[in-house]
């Protein structure tokens, strides 16, 4: 080596960008490793399910954020299908929409829709968000039978995460008991079932294969590649856990302080006799309030007065709920029904925050259930002459026509109603919105509204009742409420012209 190599400066070691990316011993049990969906979903699904099926059994926080999802999402009336097929002049088809909602809704009641004669179509929706939060996933068969469309609400626990399988008929193959062509498209899901003429025996387990057209596998992918959905609660079950737990021992801590508990000694260390001993052989005395008793001779009392839980407990609970509601995406106040210290710009905040959250999750519920069930139903229907127009039977040529339907899922009352009707009045005025936008969004079908004003200014005028059009905005008022526009230099800007 020559002699000038020797002081040659040596390049100084890499450091690494990130923080998170070191290997030390602050880091060691931190997983370096990225783990494939199929991994992730493989060697987690079943515990998940098992500990989510059981903290909504047990856990206070976990069954509020199941009923917040059920009350938000479906809503007392479930997502509403407004048929909105159009003739070829444009309009709407009046006729045929109505019987297509009439068809819809008498499918829907209490002993149509599912197998079992038992849900009826609202409460179908109930069931399917429930599963979706508890489980991640819900299978839902579709059955053809002669009386028309019924639905069979499947355990997810019987699709196999577990079932893999290579080297199928096309080049197909199954992962978590569902089978993928080449394409990763389901292909059929394989249900474990009791031995039955339709199935077939792998691994000693016995499945029955279900093509991928009559099953609804509805979750949300966290990510690319994902094939099971995982509990929405999965994030936040570790800590409802040891919360849960927290709580229960501050109570027991609590009961046994204002029991005021104590032990009896003995200061020569002989055993007492002069009392009542249970079948354990520990001693048994009575506590009556505003009384005392003589100990026996050589006996102390040792008092035992803990003074848990102290002013620390309701800090640390709420802590702890901070974190578990925004694991599971609603606002602590909201999952912890505490109003306390609120003010209105808050909690404003934090209900608009969670009702666009409800939103998503309505847009969910829409897409992965009830416009696959409603076309399914729909085709079935017609191809049954189950839809009927003035007596006679809508052909299944236009069922094209008919998919044109719009959902209505449930909306909520205004925090402050007088300004957010003020503000939707302004957003008519200036062409911003339309009146139908703002039914919309309070949950009802503008037709419907339409036609019971109508119907209520005919009874109204039949009976000499005065009708109050004070609420009305007259183009005069328009006109003078209107945006002030400075005209350039030598030109006249025209007053806007609106309709009542």
């Amino acid at each position: 080596m020559a002699l000038w190599d020797r002081f040659k400066k040596k390049p100084a070691p890499q450091k690494r960008n990130y923080a998170a990316g070191r290997v030390d011993r602050l880091t060691a049990s931190w997983t370096a490793t990225p783990q494939t969906p199929d991994q992730i979903v493989e060697g987690n699904l079943v515990t998940l399910v098992a500990r989510s099926r059981e903290q909504y059994a047990n856990n206070d926080y976990a069954r509020r954020f199941v009923e917040l999802v059920q009350s938000n999402v479906v809503g007392p009336h479930g997502v509403v299908m407004q048929s909105r097929a159009t003739n070829p002049r444009g309009g709407l088809d009046t006729l045929g929409n109505e019987a297509v909602e009439s068809a819809w809704e008498t499918w829907g009641r209490r002993g149509s829709c599912d197998v079992t004669g038992t849900l009826s179509w609202k409460q179908a929706q109930v069931i399917y968000m429930r599963t979706v939060v508890l489980d991640g996933e819900c299978f839902v068969r579709k059955v053809k039978t002669k009386k028309g469309l019924r639905l069979q609400f499947i355990d997810s626990q019987l699709i196999d995460v577990t079932y893999r399988h290579d080297g199928l008929k096309g080049g197909n193959y199954i992962r978590a008991g569902i089978e993928f062509n080449e394409w990763a498209e389901p292909v059929a899901y394989h249900i474990v079932t009791d031995n039955n003429s339709g199935a077939y025996v792998y691994n000693g387990k016995s499945y029955t294969r279900v093509s991928a057209e009559n099953m609804i596998h509805g979750f949300l992918p966290e990510r690319i590649g994902q094939k099971r959905g995982l509990p929405w609660m999965s994030t936040a079950l570790a800590r409802m856990k040891q919360l849960n737990a927290y709580e229960e021992a501050a109570v027991v801590a609590a009961r046994v302080g204002a029991s005021k508990l104590g032990f009896f000694k003995s200061s020569d260390g002989e055993s007492f006799t002069g009392t009542d001993y249970n079948d354990q052989g520990e001693i048994i005395t009575d506590a009556e309030p505003g009384t005392f008793h003589q100990l026996p001779a050589n006996v102390d009392f040792t008092a035992f007065d803990p003074s848990y839980p102290t002013g620390e407990f309701e800090s640390f609970v709420k802590s702890c709920l901070r974190g578990i509601s925004s694991g599971l995406g609603v606002s602590y106040n909201t999952l912890a029904n505490d109003l306390e210290g609120v003010n209105f710009s808050s909690i404003r905040a934090g209900v608009l925050e969670d009702r666009e959250a409800w939103k998503m999750l309505q847009e969910f519920l829409i897409d992965t259930f009830c416009r696959p069930i409603f076309e399914e139903w729909l085709a079935l229907s017609l191809l049954t002459g189950k839809i009927v127009v003035q007596g006679g039977a809508l052909g299944y040529s236009r069922i094209d026509k008919f998919k044109e339907a719009t959902w209505q899922p449930r909306r909520w009352s205004w925090v402050d109603p007088v300004k957010d009707m003020q503000a939707a009045k302004e957003a008519i005025r200036l062409g911003l919105r339309s009146r139908s936008d703002i039914i919309r969004e309070m949950g009802k079908d503008p037709d419907d509204v339409w036609m019971e004003i109508k119907a209520e200014r005919e009874v109204m005028k039949s009976l000499d009742i005065p009708i109050d059009n004070s609420t009305q905005m007259s183009t005069a008022e328009t006109v003078s409420t209107s945006v002030s526009i400075e005209a350039p230099e030598g030109q006249e800007i025209e007053a806007p012209q609106t309709e009542d």
